[in-house]
């Protein structure tokens, strides 16, 4: 396997990459060992058990993260994005990724992944600042101190408001910070490996097929700990769009690998050293006297974990918004790196729900229950895509594809087996979260599907309309009105009720289509594209940059300028706003679902909104759908 060649600032992608991507994966050594060792029982601190913990971890954190995400589904972006949904864009022909009758197998799927990942953003950053923090606990004491829990309520609350700076920002600021802290963990675990050598001998897969062997229920159980170390490579792929595959690889083979294996190896010298070190291994790497320092710098550690995730979440978050899956919320570009987001909504409300996951299980070994069946869905469900890919778009041999699905889905599918035992002690708050976030996409997917199908039943061919001007006595008023359309060929909905209902139309009529492309920046001169269609109605194609506003003032003075007969003073923004009426035969949805959607879709972002359109010239016309 070879490392890609090195582009040109590649390397400082490589160490935002750091702060931002390797977050999540690189505090694992706070708790990944001593939660493995934990479900052991009283074995823990066995030879034989710390051993085959350590080979069992060792060989997933190259299997899952170094073979699977690193070097294969990294080839696998769309557009340069990666997670559930870039990868299902790939493996789905279009008639697969529309739905018959509640949706298509692949888009479940998808989604599935995606609600998943959702819980696990919650959970991410309580864990890792409440590890942190539990270093401050002495070895001998039974409780926690109130105050620890308060303090890691407001460390979380620090993360959240922290994401608006955006995570390219975050990722410079960060990445040198967390470059010291793998430098750090590698060096304090190659001390403790220095006076136990023989735990090298770990890295054999034979000590965890040994363990297996001798205990089996026990090394299922130790599972639940193990899937702790690969709990970053989901959040590593949906980051992918972040910082790009070149400089991730790099990071990751470079600085990250090595250091996390040195960690996780010193760890385990420690406990063979020590059995008092089986009660936090981590804290065991460094004398007593820096107790109170790494606590500080593995809560700094923590607190640029949580970006990983959390920029993973926003990734995702868009894609399900571009796919038509969620109502539309603000989306704030903080650089010029396509990938780098910031949604203030879903950080809002994250930020709740982590915070009052902190309060409702106050420690980090009570969270531990519920980490990890997220992350195990999640890998599964990729896989199942993974090889859908493979297939259908790389062509790839089943001769070979099939025995290394094999390999991964046995890994993954044991991992989820360890963590479903979890769901009573806590692994329900992922699953609830996943429920929430799949009942409102099935709701505003539904809600949207009823409300388009009644615009196409309605629609008129645009010839037609342009003809009736001319056949018909309209009446046309001074001025130019500007008009969205949906649909090429059709006329919007909006002309439409203007006509009946006044009905006067304007002078100037024209049809606006918007196209949001996939660079920063559209250039002036290609950003417009208009066509006469006679009796005073134009069609206006409108291209813009992920970087850019549709300014549609400023692009209707481009436009007189090119003849068509517009004066901006006497302009009018007409849009249309979609409101929800209850049917009374209840064809469409429940009435319950129909209550939901009607405030999803009061909520969502309104394209005034969206364009900076000119409040005293913007006109909304309401749109009653029954459902």
């Amino acid at each position: 396997m070879s490392t890609p060649r090195i582009r040109k600032g590649t390397p400082l992608l490589a160490l935002g990459a750091l702060g931002v991507v390797f977050g999540d994966i690189g505090t694992s050594p706070l708790y990944a060992l001593r939660a493995t060792l934990q479900f052991a029982g009283g074995e823990q601190t066995a030879e034989a058990h710390v051993m085959g913990a350590l080979s069992l971890m060792v060989w997933a954190v190259v299997i899952i993260i170094g073979i699977k995400y690193i070097a294969l589904l990294m080839r696998a972006d769309n557009g340069g994005e990666g997670g559930l949904l870039a990868l299902l864009a790939l493996a789905a022909p279009d008639e697969d990724e529309t739905p018959r009758r509640g949706g298509g197998v692949l888009l479940w799927i998808a989604l599935i992944g995606a609600a998943l990942l959702y819980g696990d953003g919650i959970i991410t950053p309580a864990i890792s600042v409440l590890s942190s923090m539990g270093g401050l606990v002495p070895p001998e004491a039974k409780t926690q101190p109130h105050w620890i829990l308060v303090a890691s309520a407001f460390i979380v609350l620090g993360i959240f408001v922290m994401q608006r700076f955006g995570s390219g920002v975050l990722g410079w600021l960060l990445g040198p910070l967390m470059l010291g802290w793998f430098i750090l963990i590698a060096v304090l675990g190659l001390q403790q490996i220095i006076k136990a050598p023989a735990v090298l001998e770990a890295i054999s897969p034979l000590y965890a097929v040994s363990l297996i062997a001798a205990s089996p229920m026990t090394a299922f159980l130790m599972l639940g700990g193990v899937v702790l170390c690969v709990t970053g490579g989901e959040a590593l792929y949906a980051d992918m769009g972040h910082f790009g595959r070149r400089a991730i690889t790099l990071a990751w083979w470079i600085v990250v690998c090595p250091s996390l294996l040195l960690a996780y190896f010193g760890q385990g010298a420690a406990v063979l050293i020590s059995a008092e070190a089986a009660g936090n291994p981590f804290f065991a790497l460094a004398p007593g006297a820096m107790r109170v320092p790494m606590v500080v710098i593995a809560t700094l550690a923590a607190i640029i974990a949580s970006q990983a995730i959390i920029s993973g979440v926003f990734s995702m978050t868009r894609q399900l918004m571009q796919r038509g899956l969620l109502p539309a919320l603000r989306v704030v570009h903080t650089s010029d790196v396509e990938g780098q987001i910031y949604l203030p909504g879903i950080n809002l409300l994250m930020a709740i729900a982590c915070i009052l996951i902190v309060l409702l299980f106050g420690s980090a070994e009570s969270l531990a229950a519920a980490y990890g069946l997220a992350v195990t869905g999640v890998m599964v469900l990729t896989t199942i895509l993974f090889g859908v890919v493979a297939s259908r778009r790389w062509k790839w041999s089943w001769w070979y594809l099939g025995p290394l699905l094999v390999v991964l889905l046995s890994i993954e599918l044991a991992l989820l087996g360890s963590n479903i035992l979890k769901i009573p002690s806590g692994g329900w708050v992922p699953l609830l979260v996943a429920a929430l976030v799949l009942m409102i996409v099935a709701v505003w997917k539904k809600g949207m599907y009823l409300i388009n199908r009644g615009r196409l039943e309605d629609g008129l061919p645009l010839e037609r309309f342009v003809e009736s001007l001319d056949a018909d006595e309209v009446v046309r008023c001074p001025g130019t009105g500007v008009f969205f359309g949906r649909d090429r060929g059709i006329t919007p909905v909006t002309i439409r009720k203007l006509q009946r209902h006044v009905p006067v139309l304007p002078e100037t009529i024209v049809i606006v289509h918007l196209h949001a492309s996939r660079v920063p920046r559209v250039p002036h001169q290609h950003r417009l594209r208009l066509k006469s269609n006679e009796q005073g109605v134009w069609t206006a194609e409108v291209r813009f940059g992920y970087l850019q506003k549709a300014d549609l003032p400023s692009i209707m003075r481009d436009a007189a300028e090119r003849g068509v007969p517009a004066d901006p003073k006497v302009t009018t923004f007409w849009v249309r706003r979609d409101q929800v009426a209850i049917a009374t035969d209840h064809r469409g949805m429940a009435r319950w679902r129909v209550a939901i959607f009607a405030y999803l879709l009061r909520n969502a972002t309104v394209l005034p909104d969206l364009l900076d359109l000119p409040p005293r010239r913007t006109v909304e016309i309401g749109m009653r759908a029954p459902l």
